[in-house]
């Protein structure tokens, strides 16, 4: 699990989350819910993913975990203070953690690729990772061209393999500030959630515990990746791989 809260997190903070992550196994708990203000907010489905629940289904798993961290879901839009953003699903990723750049509202959970050194059909991303396949012949075929190119196929892979999880990610956004920024808003938070996928085991199978064990953190900053080691699993919340958004996240409503 991996968790920041971009908004109220001091610089140093964030700055320490990111070059130097900590392991952080049964993690205990962050303050009281009874300490923060009582929020408003709307749902809005991201990227899609392959996944056996509906975006209602996982709405309703997520407002009473919400509710604990006085973030309450409401139909009026003009009482909402926050549009949480959610993806939900399986798909392959790299390393289940929380990102530090591209934060706006128009990235999706992998920000577009702005160039690209190779010509794959998916461009390798650090967190989401990729084809590692295709990694390793693009190193075979540059290698044809500069013999330094030996190496970079590892050098990118960094021992994290890309592998099947199943996410829910909630990304969460000042509505006050889309209605001035739009496109370019910044999250206020992200709480990622990941587990690696097993033969015979569905995403709702798992779903409602990956929540449950996220509960605390919503709109929290942990200092690196939870690792929760009960006998439901490893669930690691933090910021996993979905689809790279091309263009289909919905405007922010004026």
């Amino acid at each position: 699990m991996s968790a920041a809260n971009y908004a109220q997190s001091s610089p140093d903070v964030l700055a320490k989350l990111f070059r130097h992550p900590v392991e952080l196994v049964d993690v205990s708990p962050p303050a009281p819910a009874g300490e923060h203000p009582v929020r408003y907010y709307q749902f809005l489905p991201s990227e899609s993913l392959d996944a056996d629940l509906s975006f209602v289904e996982i709405c309703k798993l997520l407002r009473p975990v919400l509710a604990a961290k006085n973030l309450i879901n409401t139909t009026q839009s003009a009482k909402a203070d926050l549009i949480l953003r959610v993806t939900f699903g399986g798909r392959s990723w790299r390393d289940p953690f929380v990102r530090e750049n591209d934060l706006a509202w128009r990235y999706g959970l992998v920000p577009k690729k702005r160039t690209t050194a190779f010509d794959a059909e998916e461009a390798w991303d650090d967190r989401a990772g990729g084809n590692e396949a295709g990694l390793r012949q693009l190193e075979q075929d540059l290698m044809t061209i500069d013999p330094a190119a030996q190496g970079m196929a590892d050098s990118l892979i960094d021992g994290i393999p890309t592998l099947d999880y199943y996410l829910v990610v909630v990304d969460a956004f000042e509505v006050a500030t889309l209605r001035k920024k739009g496109n370019e808003t910044p999250r206020a938070w992200t709480t990622f959630v990941a587990v690696q996928q097993h033969k015979g085991v569905k995403f709702s199978d798992v779903a409602g515990a990956m929540i449950a064990k996220a509960a605390p953190y919503f709109g929290e900053t942990l200092s690196g990746k939870a690792h929760f080691t009960d006998r439901e699993g490893t669930v690691k919340v933090g910021n996993p791989k979905v689809i790279e958004m091309k263009e289909n996240v919905p405007a922010p409503k004026k």
